[in-house]
């Protein structure tokens, strides 16, 4: 954890006798979210700007989530990319080791509910399987899959991961996000 300048987005954290000291017989659930005594699973994203006062105002921005939010349900994002990744495999005859997929949520065409997005990473041998797929995956994926897993947007690009493999989720979405306000979007 590193400290945010006042303006710079950061996650919120919490520390006091008020939160809890740990998950009750989830030891690993516990360490995850609790570090140094700060509680830091909330998963919200903000900043703070000094008042007239001289005091901190804090301001919510967003949620940091590997959650995609349809018709009041939500629906995990590796458990979507699972799903879809079936279709690749089934309906494609694609490999596992042919691509990557990943999901993320963004509410483009309502606040109340999220749109499924889909990055699709090819490697070189499958590259040729692009053009079908841009035609063709959301369509069957669409006829078998459950409607939380319904994708709304496909596009092929690398997908972001840590050095440890995990896809950067906030920076996938960031850059989806951009792919949305340009064009060669498929819905």
């Amino acid at each position: 954890m590193e400290p945010c300048e006042t303006g710079e987005p950061g996650y919120i954290v919490t520390q006091g006798a008020n939160v809890m000291n740990g998950y009750v017989g989830q030891g690993n659930a516990s360490r995850e979210v609790f570090r140094k005594g700060w509680y830091t699973g909330l998963r919200d994203i903000g900043f703070a700007l000094r008042g007239r006062d001289g005091f901190l105002d804090y301001y919510w921005m967003t949620r940091d989530s590997a959650l995609l939010i349809r018709g009041g349900a939500n629906y995990s994002y590796e458990q979507v990319a699972a799903d879809l990744s079936r279709v690749l495999i089934e309906d494609f005859n694609m490999k596992p080791e042919q691509f990557k997929l990943a999901v993320v949520g963004i509410c483009s065409e309502t606040e109340h509910e999220d749109n499924c997005c889909v990055t699709i990473e090819l490697t070189g041998e499958a590259a040729s399987m692009q053009s079908t797929l841009e035609e063709q995956f959301i369509a069957r994926a669409s006829r078998r899959v459950s409607k939380g897993s319904r994708p709304d947007y496909v596009r092929f690009a690398k997908i972001p991961v840590s050095f440890k493999g995990a896809v950067l989720f906030p920076k996938l979405k960031r850059e989806f996000g951009e792919a949305l306000n340009t064009k060669g979007n498929n819905k």
